[in-house]
């Protein structure tokens, strides 16, 4: 399991999941996915699924929003805000 940081580090693990596990190039973390043609409906179960398993988290589904996945850069911010002790 990856520890969850909002940075580079985070980004560049993001990076690689689509290329190693979903065989998708992601040029830069601003890439937008869904304008780009990388993230669809099919995909985005797939990802949610590596997701949850990678970095040991739940997904809100009831309260995701599309547009935190539009980019590797926004689902680090989603990641991190998941491990975020709630206050």
């Amino acid at each position: 399991m990856l520890a969850v940081t909002k940075d580079a580090a985070t980004e560049a693990a993001l990076i690689a999941l689509f290329r190693d596990d979903m065989h998708i190039v992601v040029p830069s973390p601003d890439t937008d996915l869904i304008e780009e043609g990388l993230l669809n409906s099919l995909v985005f179960v797939d990802l949610i699924v590596l997701l949850e398993e990678r970095f040991g988290l739940t997904m809100p589904l009831e309260s995701l929003e599309i547009d935190q996945l539009r980019t590797v850069g926004g689902i680090a911010a989603l990641l991190h805000g998941l491990k975020q002790p709630a206050v």
